[in-house]
């Protein structure tokens, strides 16, 4: 009988978890697959459990249910940045790329560049040809988690300045179907997980940042708030984001959102 699977993207967060917890979950019977950038479609052709980018776990729904057992957010500090040529308020118009980043990272660019610093996005896209508008560069995971300055900003911090809620940038998701005797074992893992993680979260922060050139300070922050449990005030900020951001997206009612554990 093949194993089920547990899907990861390889974001930073992706990485870290897959690193600490994979023996766990494959001691639990369950196999460990990770894509570089896992989409719904991938997650479709074998269902298990997925910890995927949000707006792609959003668009599973409702033939995926949300569960409510853990959650990768951010207030203070993000691992999506922007860079910018200039300090922002000495910036009118601007294109922004998006190359490379995952849709909800995109997203958030969106819900934030305009309505926080006062300029005029003229183009989104990443093939934008050069003109004489600012360049403004979107950022993730590594490459987001350097010293902050005038020009470099956190846009994950900059959403919890305008909206008062966190940053959702990924959810775990299962189809609706799927038998609860078939994650039973994961449950009780899961529920252990963001306070075993932010437990080790200084030495995390240690090796990675001896290996990288990022700033340790500010990702020990964020990997201390990124893992938790999927609360109501989340879920409204799932919706914020959708709305924020002009994703076209449906929000989730109520009843998508589920406890592995119930």
């Amino acid at each position: 009988m093949s194993r089920s699977v547990f899907w990861l993207d390889q974001s930073l967060i992706g990485r870290v978890l897959a690193d600490l917890f994979a023996p766990a979950i494959t001691s639990a019977g369950w196999e460990v697959r990770q894509e570089a950038r896992l989409r719904a479609t991938t997650v479709r052709t074998e269902p298990g459990l997925a910890l995927l980018d949000t707006l792609e776990a959003l668009e599973l729904v409702p033939a995926w249910s949300i569960a409510t057992d853990l959650v990768v957010a951010s207030q203070h500090h993000s691992a999506v940045g922007l860079i910018t040529p200039d300090r922002p308020d000495r910036i009118t118009d601007a294109i922004v790329s998006l190359d490379g980043c995952r849709p909800a990272s995109q997203a958030l660019a969106r819900a934030t560049i305009e309505p926080f610093f006062g300029l005029r996005v003229r183009g989104w896209r990443p093939e934008e040809p050069v003109t004489t508008l600012s360049q403004l560069q979107v950022t993730e995971d590594e490459d987001a988690l350097v010293p902050l300055d005038e020009r470099h900003h956190d846009l994950g911090r900059i959403w919890f300045i305008l909206t008062g809620y966190a940053f959702v940038s990924h959810l775990l998701v299962f189809p609706t179907q799927l038998p609860a005797e078939t994650w039973g074992p994961l449950a009780a893992l899961l529920r252990r997980l963001p306070e075993e993680f932010r437990a080790r979260a200084t030495e995390i922060a240690s090796d990675y940042a001896a290996a990288q050139t990022l700033d340790a300070g500010r990702l020990h922050a964020y990997l201390s708030e990124a893992v938790d449990m999927l609360t109501p005030k989340l879920q409204r900020a799932i919706a914020e984001l959708v709305r924020r951001s002009g994703s076209g997206l449906r929000v989730p009612s109520p009843e998508h959102y589920r406890s592995l554990s119930s």
